[in-house]
């Protein structure tokens, strides 16, 4: 499948050099690219996973790869690139898939509850939500129309989940 996707892309010589493995460590995420390194990393927890979701989480990671290999470190990691080489595999360009699956645990029920850091704007008041504290967080509206403003974050607070 790796394969065909990169022979898709047309960066098949990516076929020789990239390496993935499954890592423990991976908790937040099912998984991680390293471009530079040439290295997928991929949760445990999708080797039990129903096989649509292997293939879309590697797929996923595959393109942030070959979007690196093609076009170098300019491009957005979720961009029109790496949008077209989805589209092309055969797989919605999606940056966060709906599962009841969490990366590195259990199964999580829909609707259960866990505390959310609210990340909000001081100028156009967009927010953004997170499960720790990040400092530093800059606006990326105001940030597009060439504002540098960084963000304040809101007490935490527990917030429904969607599953």
């Amino acid at each position: 499948m790796l394969e065909r996707w990169l022979e898709t892309w047309k960066v098949s010589r990516l076929s020789r050099d990239l390496r993935v493995e499954f890592s423990p460590r991976l908790r937040r995420a099912f998984g991680r690219c390293y471009q530079s390194d040439r290295l997928i990393r991929l949760t445990p927890s999708l080797i039990g996973a129903q096989s649509y979701l292997m293939d879309e989480v590697l797929c996923h990671e595959a393109a942030h790869a070959a979007v690196y290999e093609r076009y170098g470190a300019d491009c957005q990691p979720h961009g029109k690139e790496w949008r077209l080489m989805m589209e092309a595999a055969g797989f919605e360009p999606r940056v966060r898939i709906p599962v009841v699956v969490r990366a590195g645990s259990a199964i999580r029920s829909a609707g259960r509850s866990a505390a959310l850091f609210v990340h909000r704007c001081p100028v156009c008041r967009s927010s953004r939500k997170a499960p720790k504290q990040i400092h530093g967080l800059r606006c990326a509206r105001c940030t597009r129309e060439g504002k540098t403003v960084a963000m304040k974050i809101e007490a935490g607070r527990r917030a429904r989940t969607r599953g």
